[in-house]
């Protein structure tokens, strides 16, 4: 009985954070009373009752959201057998539940487990075992899938970033742990989402479920290969993460022809945004370290199967009327410059059509000045790199670049 009292009177004082007509000063003073469930760890249980309970999806939210508070502050509280009954609560409601409930509780239900996984990663092997069981609700139903979509993206965020005040020294282990552990799986499982998308293999689906499985696919297969493989910690903001460090297990995927064409084949079918964050994988792809190839032969075949997928859309111009679409193409010319040799890249089969192209689209960009913004940097970035390096071509083959640059 004094449970269901408690959560009457949280959800009424929910109600009243909610609500248009509630006044500043009451809002504060239910902001004060409502703030003890985020900071006092004996609230957890009610926390949990609540949120197992609520029919309310705004108290589910802030049940939720209080729970990740305590934990991030008070991990050390609480049993192992405290921490993993929770974690597996919230599997079993998100897999029961999950598809009929507002987004943005199944957001914080997400956040809730990941943060849980994070935190509990060295504690015991269930945490471990995440991947393993979030990876039923790809076979299950569509809602489902993007439901696990969901939690793996969350789940490569939180261990990608020390978001929990950890030690650094303990970020980078539980960091590390999970690149060689699971990493590579997910990369594996966006892609044969994506792939069974393009394909039609997903059989009747709706437009708009079409949408997110294609958005949270996508999202994972550029998150898995943006990963700090190697705890660099690289600035974002410099719009240029250089070489991408992919570990030498990954080889055989990457060298995979079917990766590359997935990846374009969501480009050509998807609208923007997500045809940019699909062009944003294959830029991601043009910079993986050169040493990750053994043979030069096995560098040449994927420059060549990469260049190309570029060329192929130089041809139509295929989707480049989008600025999204237009800046991240751009990218991934400037890309390829940066990785590869210009000696490597003319022995390419097409060159001469290649150089050509590039020539036209740069003419062609820079004299409509709206469309090309900021992308006009990696533009004359590929350029120049072209012209530099002609003086080390040695006798190695004809670039052309006289053509078109005096």
């Amino acid at each position: 009985m004094a449970d269901l009292e408690m959560l009457q009177s949280f959800e009424s004082l929910v109600q009243q954070l909610y609500r248009d007509d509630t006044s500043n000063a009451t809002r504060s003073e239910v902001e004060r009373q409502l703030s003890v469930f985020g900071t006092n760890p004996d609230t957890l249980d009610q926390s949990r009752f609540i949120l197992e309970r609520s029919q309310n999806p705004y108290a589910q939210h802030l049940a939720a959201t209080s729970m990740m508070k305590i934990f991030t502050t008070h991990w050390a509280r609480f049993s192992n057998q405290q921490r993993l009954e929770i974690r597996n609560n919230i599997l079993s409601f998100l897999a029961s539940n999950g598809p009929g409930l507002p987004g943005f509780v199944v957001i914080a239900l997400v956040n809730l487990l990941c943060r849980i996984t994070k935190l509990g990663w060295f504690d015991t092997p269930e945490h471990c075992d995440i991947v393993k069981e979030v990876s039923q609700f790809l076979s299950a139903s569509i809602d489902h899938c993007i439901i696990g979509l969901q939690i793996f993206n969350d789940l490569v965020a939180e261990m990608n970033v020390n978001k929990t005040g950890q030690s650094l020294s303990m970020h980078r282990k539980k960091s590390v742990s999970f690149r060689d552990r699971s990493l590579l799986h997910l990369f594996q499982l966006s892609l044969q989402t994506m792939s069974q998308l393009v394909s039609g293999a997903m059989g009747a689906i709706s437009p708009p479920q079409d949408g997110r499985l294609r958005e949270q696919a996508l999202k994972l297969s550029l998150s898995c290969l943006s990963y700090d493989f190697i705890g660099t910690s690289i600035d974002e903001s410099t719009e240029d993460v250089g070489t991408v460090q992919i570990p030498t297990s990954w080889r055989p995927i990457i060298e995979d022809e079917s990766t590359l064409s997935v990846l374009m084949q969501a480009y050509s079918t998807s609208p923007p945004p997500l045809s940019a964050q699909a062009m944003e994988c294959v830029s991601q792809l043009a910079s993986v370290r050169r040493s990750l190839f053994p043979t030069v032969e096995s560098r040449q075949n994927f420059l060549s199967r990469l260049i190309a997928s570029v060329l192929a859309i130089l041809r139509t111009r295929q989707g480049l009327s989008d600025e999204g679409n237009f800046h991240e193409f751009c990218r991934v010319l400037a890309r390829i410059k940066s990785n590869f040799q210009l000696s490597e890249i003319i022995k390419f089969e097409g060159y001469s059509e290649l150089i050509s192209q590039i020539a036209t689209f740069t003419v062609q960009s820079l004299r409509s000045g709206a469309t090309v913004s900021n992308s006009v940097f990696y533009i004359l970035q590929l350029w120049s790199r072209m012209v530099t390096s002609v003086a080390y071509l040695r006798g190695e083959g004809e670039s052309m670049l006289e053509r078109y640059v005096p």
